[in-house]
């Protein structure tokens, strides 16, 4: 059976407490898990005010999955979308290679700068640290 790379993406209800919504997230893992399917990534996006109301809701709480699954377990998996009431909206988008490809080489990036602007505010602190014990040894 042919299995590709999705994205999915669900809006749970955004009034939730976060431990409610830490368990829908582990409902779905588990759900995956039970119908093999692998989970490379669960991505919890957050709180977020709506363009505009579904089901009466303002604020809605996004998260998305990347997963490699067959087709026939995306429509089971769009079926159960629906019929969770938990779940005010999902979506479910095939990545191709290419798109992949472009979104490992973003986060890869991402991560460096992320590490990069790490290094210098550590060495920035170290060398305030330095700056105060020499101006403090001056002192005495």
């Amino acid at each position: 059976m042919i299995k590709n790379h999705y994205e999915s993406y669900i809006i749970v209800d955004g009034n939730y407490e976060d431990n409610v919504i830490e368990e829908i997230i582990k409902k779905y893992e588990a759900f995956f898990k039970k119908n093999e399917v692998e989970i490379k990534n669960t991505d919890r996006i957050g709180r977020r005010r709506m363009a505009y109301q579904i089901k009466k809701k303002q604020n809605g709480f996004y998260v998305c999955f990347e997963i490699i699954a067959s087709t026939s377990m995306i429509a089971k998996l769009e079926r159960t979308y629906k019929l969770d009431e938990n779940i005010i909206r999902s979506l479910t988008i095939i990545m191709d290679k290419k798109t992949q490809k472009e979104k490992d080489d973003y986060l890869k990036k991402k991560t460096m700068m992320a590490e990069a602007a790490a290094r210098e505010a550590k060495a920035a602190a170290e060398a305030e640290v330095a700056a105060v014990a020499s101006t403090e040894k001056t002192e005495k």
